[in-house]
């Protein structure tokens, strides 16, 4: 993926960053330019994140020009499906509930 990347970089430096977060129903858009940056070992070196194993070989610096927040009302609100068995779970019981009350009759 990141191969990529750095071909359409080559051909033009504009780029776009679109970061949902669908939870809290916000959506940011940034514009600006990215720079592929390959044998600055001080560079990588900074930005290398603690205990990731892998060898980070290049980076990929944006240089922001713009950004917009978008107004919430067309964003669905998403849930893990652990938040949603923990909502499900006083339902799931009273239906069980009632299940056992109407089988007992």
């Amino acid at each position: 993926m990141q191969y990529i990347t750095v071909g359409n970089l080559e051909g033009e430096a504009k780029a776009f960053l679109f970061l949902m977060d669908y939870r809290q129903r916000r959506r940011i858009k940034v514009w600006g330019k990215a720079e592929y940056v390959e044998g600055d070992s001080a560079l990588i070196e900074r930005l290398r994140i603690p205990g990731y194993p892998a060898k980070v070989e290049r980076a990929i610096l944006f240089h922001v020009e713009a950004l917009s927040e978008n107004c919430s009302q067309h964003i669905p609100i998403r849930y893990s499906a652990t938040e949603v068995e923990a909502m499900m779970a006083p339902l799931v019981a009273r239906i069980e509930e009632l299940e056992q009350k109407f089988v007992g009759e």
